[in-house]
């Protein structure tokens, strides 16, 4: 019964016309445009048995793409039970092993995801669900989807503008953006990018990033207990200065460039004292066996470990005394903290033609090294004050707005949602 299942979903959701395969004019078939073509009446039949199920009133599900109780999905979650909402918490996620608080349901496996989503009162999500509407799932009347993304000013290109992104993955985005209610941002350049790349013409709202309002509150209870925990799970000594390595993926699952790792650790040694150990954090799409490289091709010495297990990368941020990366946007968001980040970079030219960056590096606020001799320098040569002056200036340059109550406003949003209250904008 399941193979015959899943041969007629894939049937049903793939039988477009050929107009459609081009464009996809989604608006236009959701305004009830007429459907033709071999799968037209087993489509109809499957999106009517995937309307079934009433929405759960108060009922929030949230989504992240790590699959870990992760990045604004989490903080936007913690918020709601720091305030003792009376909204039923559900995290969603494909695979198991999710580590989400008490108080939180979480739902595992793709088909109790799917059943969850379908009859939330509000969705939350910091990535595409392309693959829960193509599935011919329908968001009902009353249902909110709020899209937090999981970017924030970064450098590398987002959605429509990447040249190189398949076909099919920009269909599934396009029926994604359709669906959307509300789209969060952290500052008025990302507003823009969005505008021009998201394929969205609905509201953005201006919150700031949920998941660096903890790194604007390091000195708190809350944020001192998670570091602890975080310090505690990785088996960090008291007094062990921290250096993170966390690089992007790359396209064709290419595995990225990392520094050496021993050079590294001795350069930060000799600029800022201390003993030092390297935290590896890789990003999730060069977790599983089949993409990641021999343990031993990664960590040299007892000096540098791997922490790629970990779930959330803002936990390492937090407890990070410097961050080496590339053009993941998190080191985006650790210049948040004060503390020295750097960009190493030897593949750049390999990655412009790839995937491209809205800007040069020669613009960021980070000192930036192709090589592992550069790397060293520029950590010899780093000038703290100067640096602080070129965070400040990029971050007004490109208007951002955290200010560490992102999560505030957006719980607040969806209490306001979920009490039927109109939504100040």
């Amino acid at each position: 019964f399941k193979k015959r299942y899943t041969a007629l979903v894939t049937f049903v959701t793939n039988s477009h016309t050929p107009e459609q395969e081009k464009g996809m004019d989604l608006h236009r078939h959701r305004e009830g445009a007429a459907r033709t073509g071999p799968g037209t009446t087993f489509r109809n039949l499957l999106m009517k048995w995937r309307k079934r199920g009433a929405i759960e009133k108060g009922k929030v599900v949230f989504y992240s793409f790590s699959e870990g109780y992760s990045c604004n999905p989490r903080a936007i979650c913690d918020e709601m039970l720091r305030r003792g909402s009376a909204a039923r918490l559900v995290w969603v996620s494909e695979k198991k092993g999710v580590n989400a608080p008490e108080g939180v349901s979480v739902v595992s496996g793709k088909r109790a995801m799917r059943r969850a989503l379908s009859t939330a009162h509000v969705i939350v999500s910091n990535s595409r669900l392309g693959h829960y509407w193509a599935c011919g799932y329908q968001k009902k009347p009353g249902q909110v989807y709020i899209q937090t993304w999981h970017g924030s000013f970064g450098i590398k290109k987002i959605e429509g503008d990447v040249e190189k992104l398949p076909q099919s993955y920009l269909n599934r985005a396009q029926m994604d953006s359709s669906n959307i209610d509300y789209l969060l941002s952290n500052s008025r350049w990302l507003t823009e990018r969005f505008r021009e790349s998201f394929f969205y013409e609905g509201e953005i709202l201006e919150t700031g990033s949920p998941r660096n309002d903890v790194l604007q509150h390091a000195g708190s209870q809350q944020s001192q207990e998670r570091a602890s925990r975080v310090r505690r799970i990785c088996g960090l000594r008291h007094g062990e200065r921290i250096a993170l390595v966390a690089p992007t993926f790359r396209e064709g699952g290419v595995f990225p460039p990392l520094p050496d790792m021993r050079r590294l650790r001795d350069a930060l040694a000799a600029k800022f004292g201390g003993e030092w150990i390297v935290l590896l954090h890789m990003h999730p799409g060069f977790r599983s066996a089949r993409t990641r490289p021999p343990r031993n091709k990664i960590v040299s010495g007892g000096d540098v470990l791997d922490v790629s297990f970990i779930q959330d990368v803002m936990d390492l941020l937090l407890v990070a005394d410097v961050m080496v990366s590339d053009y993941s946007s998190c080191i985006f968001d650790f210049l948040l903290t004060g503390r020295p980040g750097f960009l190493y970079a030897p593949d750049l030219d390999e990655y412009e033609r790839a995937r491209g960056l809205y800007y040069p590096l020669c613009d960021v606020p980070f000192p930036v090294a192709e090589t592992d001799e550069s790397l060293a320098q520029a950590i010899c040569l780093f000038d703290e004050g100067a640096y602080r002056k070129r965070v400040e200036s990029f971050r007004h340059d490109k208007g951002a707005m955290d200010d560490g109550h992102a999560s505030e406003r957006v719980a607040d949003l969806i209490e306001n949602i979920l009490a039927e209250k109109e939504v100040q904008k």
